[in-house]
């Protein structure tokens, strides 16, 4: 009987592991998301919020926080020395940082959280915010790092024409388009929204900073990233059953 279960105990087939399932949420998480309505109207509130940023942001440093290009030529003057309204390290902070915030978590999101903290620092600091300086290299920190972010995050979505923060392209492509007088032209409505929604935040920006200051413009410009955060639970993943909004001509017509 010992020989005879031995030999049955080795003719027995050897169990697999099953591969591990996936969670739900990290299902969630990692579904591509859908372009329709919706993902269109949350890339035009973070231009809007965006807008809002740079407006309060410049006034105070001297720099852009998301305007790299902008930047970029600062850079050239203040380095070239031909005027000193620019601080050399307050361009730099902001163009290494959005670099980084691109490179790190461009796949996580927009890190909204960061501009709430800028905020809180400028309110726990001095009036009028110091526009150099140890305080003005960290709210410039983390608010380029949150754009770089951003960027990367609506640049993976491939929605090229909602970058939410540069303009030039938009405008250019604008006026090349070979269909830019057609009725219906999702390409063209989509640039023109996103220059609109960027226009109107920008003007948000600067009345707010002139009103209340930039702290209060941060937290204004940090509340649409948040609600763009929050609402992504809504978006639907590729898998879904279409709807019209997700049509060639449908969206932002």
């Amino acid at each position: 009987m010992s020989s005879l279960s031995r030999k049955t105990e080795l003719v027995q087939p050897q169990r697999t592991a099953k591969p591990a399932r996936p969670s739900r949420w990290r299902s969630f998480a990692h579904a591509p998301i859908r372009d329709d309505f919706l993902l269109e109207c949350q890339l035009l509130l973070l231009s809007f919020s965006i807008g809002i940023q740079d407006a309060a942001s410049f006034p105070d440093y001297h720099c852009f926080a998301s305007n790299q290009t902008g930047n970029t030529v600062l850079l050239a003057v203040g380095v070239a020395k031909l005027t000193t309204l620019f601080s050399l390290s307050n361009i730099g902070i902001s163009l290494s940082m959005f670099v980084l915030g691109g490179f790190l978590p461009g796949q996580l999101g927009n890190y909204f959280a960061l501009v709430f903290v800028a905020s809180g620092i400028q309110y726990a600091g001095p009036n009028p915010v110091p526009d150099s300086g140890t305080q003005a290299l960290i709210v410039i920190s983390l608010l380029a790092f949150s754009s770089g972010a951003q960027v990367a995050m609506a640049r993976g979505l491939q929605i090229t024409e909602i970058t939410t923060a540069m303009a030039t392209a938009a405008y250019v492509d604008i006026f090349i388009d070979e269909k830019m007088f057609e009725g219906r032209n999702r390409r063209r409505n989509r640039r023109v929204a996103f220059l609109l929604s960027l226009f109107a935040g920008s003007f948000a920006g600067a009345f707010a900073y002139k009103a209340r200051g930039s702290p209060f413009a941060l937290v204004v410009s940090g509340i649409g990233k948040a609600v763009v955060t929050v609402s992504l639970v809504a978006n639907k993943d590729m898998g879904d059953e279409m709807d019209p909004s997700s049509r060639e001509d449908g969206g932002i017509v």
